[in-house]
């Protein structure tokens, strides 16, 4: 597997599960608004744990650090980098517009503003170690 499909991979089984557990989390404080810590903390545990296989993932891209043959064998694996990232603030956008009470407005956008950090941490890793093997 050339070290570009890492990135594209880690980036893909970072977003997808933090997008979950986003979703579980913010319909708790759209319910509960007054819940918000608790569903912050469960939030981050479950981030640091669905990272931890695209972290080893990026981590094994690094050690295989060889530079592309072409620019073309960087399209695909750049495409789903770039897809990831676009879809995961797109999804949290729709999340956090769509049923939420008035009441719950400020604490749905601090914690939506929240989980954009955490949701493309590892793509932006990703788009670095693509740029990294650039021929």
């Amino acid at each position: 597997m050339s070290s570009a499909y890492y990135f594209a991979l880690a980036a893909i089984l970072a977003v997808i599960p933090i997008l979950l557990i986003f979703k579980v989390n913010i319909e708790k404080i759209k319910e509960n608004p007054s819940d918000v810590g608790s569903a912050q903390t469960k939030f981050f545990i479950g981030v640091a744990i669905a990272e931890v296989i695209p972290i080893i993932l990026i981590v094994l891209g690094l050690m295989d650090l060889t530079p592309a043959s072409s620019i073309e064998e960087l399209y695909i694996p750049g495409l789903i980098v770039i897809l990831c990232m676009v879809f995961a603030p797109f999804f949290i956008l729709l999340q956090r517009s769509v049923g939420v009470p008035e009441e719950a407005k400020q604490k749905v956008t601090t914690f939506s503003m929240i989980a954009w950090a955490m949701v493309n941490a590892i793509p932006f890793i990703s788009i670095v170690g693509l740029l990294l093997i650039l021929p």
